[in-house]
């Protein structure tokens, strides 16, 4: 007899070790205060259509950011999304993980209808997953932005990077990471055979007779996709929610981001409803935040280069159009701003396009040709831009088994598309307005000096005999403004002149000091 209770002690201890009490791990981590008001985090991801995008990344970082000074109970990151980027999806699951196990304060994921490919990631992320009767979780393919905006199926070697991702995810909180990789992984075949979910390597050891036949859970060629009760039923979900008839959010309190926590379904069930004078602390993005998530999106970003290179253009080859300069120099500050402001950006690929800068504006003004210091600054302030523009660089690395990129490689490539596209397209804009516009353009014949302008009879030579070219300490004017290039006249005869750095007005007078082959270095003569 006693060894039959013994027996029975044994069987019970790891009934319990294998399947804990999810109110008992609500209580181990969720405290709350019993005569205190207890205020609770709200991160709400997706209105059904909306897919998980860079922005997303940056609205929970803010969020995390603001609950990481209040200090709530636990947070709630209500899900019902159809999923949406890799890249950014894995960043907000490592920002959810790790905001758990470094401030202690526990995520709750609340799956309020769909929590689709991407979704499923960050609800697998979170320590505690509750659902809706009529949600679901699952069906977990990769997907990023294309250049015209529209989602599009990652590389088959990223799924299977992916698949080894939602299984640690799903191991790290103790839930099956077989489940999770059939979420990713349509060739997978799982069953519940004895009480067990096992993977099968084909469909013909799958066991449909007997006593105790398998219980299909993923078939061959399908993506997993769990409704509400195989969720609770497969220990995916801690708690299900009820559907229940309650009081609305008021248009007020869901503006202010205050209302107590009995107006939601997750409050109405075991463990939450004992929470006692609960309030919901819901974060929303202010307006300057929302603004700078607008200037990070792939199409402003490309349209805010776009103007900095064709403005810039301009400026430097049509000095005084104050227009295109000004449109060029708005255009970085609002580059900059918002890579600076969202971090995407680090002070080191600031400095790199500064530098790079300054070395072709010193190959322009101050030395004869454009050698090899302007295509060393061209370079580096590509390495720059690109490293503004491409935020997720340094997380890229070669995956070994799969030969291939990890979802930051993916992502980055993506981004470099638009990049390159957008140089390109810039390139053909500034050849056309080269070839065919500016020429035309009567606002530029003041400053750009065409057609019989520089013909011989007025003066103007080109190329003359060493013989011709007025000596050294011949004095002139400045016809145009020297910045440092422009022209001049000696001798009532028109040459190109060049200073030693110094800008030079239209109309002071002008002393050569030096002449090297047909070049001619000139000084502003100092007024008495």
């Amino acid at each position: 007899m006693k060894q039959y209770l013994l027996y029975l002690v044994i069987g019970l201890f790891l009934f319990q070790s294998v399947y804990s009490d999810p109110i008992s791990e609500f209580h181990e981590h969720i405290h709350y205060s019993n005569n205190q008001p207890n205020r609770i985090g709200y991160i709400h991801i997706g209105d059904h259509e909306e897919a998980i995008t860079e922005a997303t990344w940056l609205f929970v970082r803010q969020a995390l950011n603001y609950y990481r000074e209040i200090k709530p109970s636990f947070i709630i990151l209500e899900l019902n999304t159809p999923g949406g980027e890799v890249f950014a999806a894995q960043k907000i699951s490592d920002a959810l993980k790790n905001f758990d196990l470094q401030e202690k304060i526990p995520i709750v994921a609340y799956i309020n209808d769909w929590a689709i490919s991407a979704g499923a990631m960050l609800a697998y992320s979170c320590r505690f997953i509750t659902v809706a009767s009529d949600g679901s979780m699952g069906a977990a393919e990769p997907v990023y932005l294309d250049e015209m905006g529209k989602m599009e199926a990652a590389s088959e070697k990223v799924n299977s990077v992916l698949r080894t991702d939602f299984a640690n995810r799903a191991r790290f909180y103790g839930r099956n990471p077989l489940i999770a990789e059939a979420m990713v992984d349509k060739d997978l075949i799982l069953v519940r055979r004895d009480g067990k979910i096992v993977k099968l390597d084909n469909e013909s050891q799958i066991i449909y007779s007997g006593s105790h036949p398998d219980a299909l859970i993923s078939a061959k060629g399908k993506l997993l996709t769990l409704d509400a009760n195989q969720m609770i039923e497969y220990g995916v979900a801690d708690t299900l929610v009820p559907v229940l008839l309650l009081p609305r959010i008021t248009d007020e309190e869901k503006s202010k981001g205050r209302w107590p926590a009995e107006k939601m379904a997750l409050f109405h069930t075991s463990f939450f409803k004992d929470i006692p004078n609960a309030t919901i602390d819901a974060y929303q993005m202010d307006w300057k935040t929302r603004f700078f998530v607008f200037l990070a999106t792939p199409m402003i970003s490309s349209i805010l280069l776009m103007c900095l290179m064709i403005g810039g253009y301009i400026e430097l080859n049509h000095p005084g159009v104050t227009l295109p300069g000004s449109i060029a120099a708005i255009s970085l500050f609002l580059l900059m701003l918002s890579r600076y402001s969202l971090e995407l950006a680090n002070w080191l690929e600031f400095i790199f396009f500064f530098t790079g800068a300054g070395l072709i504006l010193i190959e322009l003004f101050l030395l004869p040709t454009f050698g090899f210091l302007g295509f060393f600054g061209i370079f580096i302030l590509l390495v720059g831009l690109i490293g503004m523009l491409i935020p997720g660089i340094g997380s890229v690395h070669f995956i070994p088994e799969t030969h291939t990129l990890n979802a930051a490689g993916e992502f980055v490539l993506n981004r470099l598309g638009w990049f390159s596209a957008t140089l390109i397209l810039s390139a053909i804009i500034i050849l056309f307005l080269a070839r065919y516009v500016m020429p035309r353009f009567s606002g530029f014949q003041r400053f750009v000096l065409t057609g019989n302008e520089q013909d011989a009879s007025k003066g103007f030579t080109a190329g003359m005999d060493s013989a011709l070219i007025p000596k050294v300490g011949s004095k002139g004017v400045a016809l145009s403004i020297l910045r440092p290039a422009g022209k001049i006249m000696v001798e009532e005869k028109i040459f190109d002149g060049i200073t030693s750095g110094e800008w030079i007005d239209q109309g002071a007078g002008i002393e050569i000091i030096r002449i090297e082959g047909s070049q001619i270095t000139v000084k502003k003569i100092k007024d008495n």
